[in-house]
């Protein structure tokens, strides 16, 4: 399936330190099921050809090749004293071959797997036991095994799924492999890749409902949630690191989560050699970025012809540039073991939304590892999805008791202002009675007029289910309307602070259908904004600044408002936060008025896109439908 190393525990995104799926052997644990299918098989070639013996070994995910069952026929007391005279084990951490390592080259197992030109063999022969046990037992005790044994040949014989090596059939004889032998051997070997691939979808199916669980579970935290993912294509289906980075509004992919099989003490060094933490403000891909055109997320993310897929690379290199030097990167991949990453972008309702990263020891991806990996990638979105869902449910209901509270504290200030105007129009009779007309007059006659009409808007908003209807609504009058609210007059602002105001605005706008009021609202808390940071800039650079507001024809029927600054600007980390309810940079901030822009904006059938560069200035685009005649 995977590739995590056989002695080492992974290590996630965290720095927890979990624990391997391997035991202290290096022998991946198999289930009872798989292992008595694999047992029957070598008993089947001992029994039904005749064999002095036979082994099965599986090829791990580290390129390990441990015997997982076997059988013999020579006597159990003999076999003890073979194993004893060897100093080996049938089946234990010696009884291993490894792929990746030079001093078993000439391993009978390796040179069947690793074949000639990459390309494993149909089987490979051999006249010495020795080739079966080399390096790990000297030739001298290996000859003395086969003569009390009294074997003649071994063989290796690879087999296969879908055209990938998945393990080796070994047998020993006291005659020669007759051509009948080895095709029986090849068709046990056969038995024993339906035995794996069987298992394997079991393990993988087994793994995929664990994740899923555990996201059911963890349905309100979205990084919690790509841990989970994470953690279980590492720790589950075996492979030696994992990555997620998520694709952000200003289009760059900052790693979430990880998880990766290596020793936390080896994580701190190769992160000390490469300069760079799997997680940190540097650990981002940037779409928009030409350094950034060959780097394996954003080829991903880009595609082919506009469209996401796939990506697959020899190269560790390829995931880390260019942050980090090639030189560098080629040392990590050597350290580590690592032959090849993949890149598998996720979606949600066909917008892609992030990338599942995953590193193997294995030579390539099989199209069924590819297929999983998209599986779990989905996952990723939906734990994604369910995040965010849950978020913004919280959201509205912090809203809710936001604007409850102060519909309370709005429905005690009417009733007593209501009180007061009661008191003002006692008052208004008590001087009618003493006074002069004449003097009444030069109060001003629509007295009482004005009392009524306060009270009648105090009514309403005592009345909050009052709902004020839609109307056809002029922006540049509401944008106006907000200027006038923020500031008062525009050349004192120059005067005494150095901030000038540019307004150009097209006459022949087509209306919006809304509340003026609530756009108007809008406005002003953008304007505001943009005054403010100007101002809080200024307090460092002394006076000056601009503030730009603009109305435009947009594409498609649409209107648009630019208000921009040249204020202190957003850092590129609090980019993505400035809308989320309860942010503020400010410390006596709610971090209500963007959350709320945002929201009525959108509920306009619009959209409003914010760009900023720190200490340069920001600004916002709001989009609006127009009406259409």
């Amino acid at each position: 399936m995977g590739d995590s190393p056989a002695s080492q525990p992974p290590i996630v995104g965290q720095g927890q330190v979990t624990v391997s799926s391997q035991n202290h052997t290096g022998v991946r644990h198999i289930p009872p099921e798989f292992q008595t299918t694999l047992q029957r098989i070598v008993d089947d070639v001992v029994e039904g050809l005749g064999c002095v013996g036979a082994f099965v070994a599986t090829l791990e995910p580290n390129n390990s090749l441990p015997v997982q069952a076997y059988s013999v026929d020579i006597a159990p007391g003999l076999l003890r004293q073979l194993e004893t005279k060897l100093g080996v084990d049938v089946i234990g951490p010696k009884s291993v071959a490894y792929l990746d390592d030079a001093k078993f080259k000439d391993n009978l197992s390796i040179r069947a797997v690793k074949g000639v030109r990459g390309r494993p063999e149909k089987f490979v022969i051999s006249d010495q036991l020795y080739d079966l046990f080399r390096p790990v037992v000297n030739k001298a005790l290996s000859d003395l095994a086969q003569k009390l044994a009294g074997i003649k040949q071994v063989i290796a014989v690879p087999f296969f799924l879908e055209e990938e090596v998945v393990g080796n059939l070994f047998a020993a004889t006291r005659t020669n492999f007759s051509k009948r032998d080895i095709e029986f051997l090849t068709a046990y070997g056969h038995q024993a890749a339906t035995a794996i691939q069987s298992q394997r979808r079991l393990a993988e199916i087994q793994a995929l409902e664990r994740v899923i669980l555990a996201l059911q579970a963890s349905i309100t935290d979205e990084v919690q949630a790509l841990q989970i993912i994470v953690d279980a294509v590492v720790q589950k289906l075996g492979y030696a690191g994992a990555m997620v980075a998520t694709l952000e509004p200003d289009n760059t992919l900052p790693v979430r989560a990880y998880c990766v099989d290596i020793a936390p003490n080896l994580v701190k060094k190769l992160e000390q050699s490469l300069g760079i933490r799997i997680i940190s403000p540097d650990s981002v891909a940037y779409l928009d970025r030409d350094d950034f055109k060959n780097n394996l997320a954003v080829r991903a993310i880009n595609g082919t012809n506009g469209q996401p897929n796939i990506v697959t690379s020899h190269k560790l290199h390829d995931l880390f540039r260019p942050v980090v030097k090639k030189p560098l990167s080629e040392l990590a991949q050597r350290f580590t073991g690592i032959k090849q990453v993949i890149a598998v972008p996720f979606f949600l309702e066909e917008e892609v939304v992030g990338n599942l990263f995953v590193a193997t020891r294995r030579a390539n991806f099989a199209e069924r590892e590819k297929e999983l990996l998209t599986t779990f990638g989905q996952q990723a979105a939906v734990g994604i999805r369910n995040a965010r869902l849950y978020r913004k449910s919280e959201e509205r209901r912090l809203v809710a008791q936001m604007f409850g509270k102060m519909a309370f504290s709005s429905a005690a200030s009417v009733h007593t202002l209501r009180n007061h105007i009661g008191a003002f129009r006692i008052f208004y009779q008590m001087i009618k009675s003493r006074f002069s007309n004449a003097f009444l007059e030069e109060m001003g006659p629509d007295v009482i007029k004005r009392l009524d009409q306060a009270a009648d808007i105090l009514d309403t908003l005592h009345e909050p289910w009052r709902e004020n209807p839609d109307t056809p609504t002029n922006i540049n009058t509401c944008l106006r309307n907000a200027v006038s609210k923020v500031i008062a007059n525009q050349d004192d602002i120059k005067a005494a602070e150095g901030i000038v105001l540019h307004v150009s605005m097209t006459d022949d706008l087509p209306p919006v259908k809304t509340s003026p009021h609530m756009l108007t609202e809008a406005f002003r808390v953008l304007i505001k904004n943009a005054l403010e940071t100007i101002r809080e800039k200024n307090q460092r650079n002394g006076k000056g600044g601009y503030l730009w507001i603009e109305s435009h024809h947009g594409q498609d029927a649409m209107v648009e408002i630019l208000i921009r600054d040249s204020g202190k600007g957003i850092k590129p980390k609090n980019l993505n936060k400035i809308f989320e309810l309860g942010w503020s940079t400010k410390e006596a901030g709610m971090g209500f008025g963007l959350f709320w822009t945002k929201d009525y904006i959108e509920g306009l059938g619009g959209t409003i896109i914010v760009e900023s560069v720190w200490q340069k200035g920001t600004s916002f685009c709001i989009r609006l439908p127009a009406i259409v005649e």
